[in-house]
């Protein structure tokens, strides 16, 4: 970092000081308490279950009564606990005030002994404190470094709020490579996103740039190669069958995510058909994109909007001209009915339940978890979609007639809930170790889009 870049930095904190200081106790009392109740009123506040927060020093806005209202209403509270040694945080859960104690910088933390460390997955929201902030949310912090060196790694977790007096607020600040820019900026008089148009500008460059056309390359090779290997064949369909790039593609979903991952596998699928010849009249990228793109959703915590386009592919499988709702079965002598849908129906409240199952159990990587139940919703995705196109392309052109796909579902009826479950199950034992060499290498949270 360059002197002048230290130097202009710490005008701005030794304007911000002066500032401070020049406040009376009671102005900070007030300007806190309602920076603080504006924090409360955010959604991604309301939604998170898992927050984690600073505990303020006098020149700071007070969070003492935020953590003590959080704690009583249910919300696990993480306070982070500095480690000289690696130059970052670590994160910590508390149950109550009084774990807390004076330690590094005269900050109030728990003792590192003792505490139960969190794992950063189960982190929906990060609070953070800064010397300033401007109005684009970049943040300054007091020169250390802690909370940018843990901002990196914590990076497409969950949001980050930073809390401030708005004496802390300034049109622009300077900055360099080691800052990190902040999701919301929160003071008493008001709160600030990050621009618009400097988000889209920052989604163009990450498409685009030379790193990630060559990562995008990657993948669809891989993709390419792995498609073009057959494992078990596809009923009713002669010739097809499930191909080995299946069982990725809930990984494609997480590392690509909702945008860059379904492109890879619109090209890949096309660029496939050179080895692998089309199914469904050229439109068999749309189940494995259907899979990518609710994983990629899902995973970046867009679950309403997975689970709009997981029920609308759904209902498309239903009403379609030869799908079959209900299937007349004999078992031991009774006369059923049974729903041929019922995993697709039974994987919403499944996932949803393996996602935050991290949650409850502590001893488990929530990874894991999470990447299961994205998986399986995935699969499921994929299943409805392709069920969809197999009954338009080989009913409407009639190469299957009724009576046909009246055989073929009884038949699927029996295998496909095997097969997704094994699906989604080898999918996360091949993406969850994938992930954690992945953030070893990189040192960073594996979402690149």
């Amino acid at each position: 970092m360059c002197s002048a870049s230290v130097n202009a930095k710490d005008y701005f904190r030794r304007i911000v000081r002066k500032r401070i200081l020049s406040m009376t106790d009671e102005q900070r009392r007030d300007k806190s308490s309602k920076a603080i109740a504006k924090l409360k009123s955010l959604e991604e506040f309301s939604r998170a279950k898992c927050v984690m927060v600073y505990v303020s020093k006098e020149d700071e806005v007070d969070t003492i009564g935020l953590i003590t209202d959080m704690l009583k209403s249910g919300k696990k509270v993480v306070v982070p606990v500095v480690n000289k040694e690696k130059g970052d945080l670590i994160p910590c859960e508390i149950s109550a005030l009084e774990e807390l104690a004076v330690g590094t910088f005269g900050v109030m933390e728990p003792d590192l002994k003792n505490a139960r460390i969190v794992n950063m997955e189960e982190i929906d929201l990060v609070v953070v404190p800064g010397r300033a902030f401007d109005r684009h949310c970049n943040r300054l912090g007091r020169g250390k470094g802690y909370f940018d060196r843990f901002l990196k790694r914590f990076e497409g977790r969950g949001k980050v709020i930073g809390l401030a007096f708005s004496e802390q607020v300034f049109d622009s600040i300077p900055t360099d490579e080691n800052d990190v820019k902040i999701d919301i900026v929160v003071t008493e008089s008001n709160i600030m996103r990050r621009d618009a148009e400097e988000s889209r500008t920052g989604l163009n460059k990450k498409l685009f740039d030379a790193h990630r056309l060559a990562t995008i390359s990657l993948f669809m090779a891989l993709f390419i190669v792995l498609r073009a290997i057959p494992t078990i064949p596809i009923i009713g369909v002669s010739g097809g069958y499930f191909p080995v790039s299946d069982v990725i593609l809930p990984l494609y979903g997480v590392l690509l995510g909702p945008v860059q991952g379904p492109i890879v596998i619109l090209l890949g699928t096309i660029l496939g058909f050179l080895t692998k010849p089309p199914v469904f009249f050229f439109l068999d990228f749309l189940p494995p994109l259907v899979n990518t793109l609710v994983v990629g959703l899902i995973w970046r915590r867009k679950t309403w909007l997975a689970l709009l386009i997981y029920v609308f592919v759904l209902i498309v499988f239903i009403t379609g001209p030869f799908s079959l709702v209900l299937l007349r079965l004999n078992l031991l002598g009774w006369e059923l009915n049974l729903p041929f849908h019922w995993l697709h129906l039974v994987a919403i409240p499944v996932s949803l339940t393996l996602i935050r199952l991290g949650d409850v159990k502590k001893k488990v990587d929530p990874t894991m978890w999470k990447f299961l139940g994205c998986a399986l919703l995935g699969t499921m995705g994929q299943h409805s979609m392709g069920s969809t196109l197999f009954q338009y392309v080989f009913g409407l052109t009639g190469m299957i007639n009724r009576e046909g796909f009246l055989r073929i579902w009884y038949a699927v009826f029996w295998i496909y809930p095997i097969e997704r479950m094994l699906l989604a199950l080898v999918s996360t034992l091949i993406g969850v170790p994938a992930i954690r060499v992945l953030t070893k290498i990189t040192g960073r949270p594996q979402k690149p889009s």
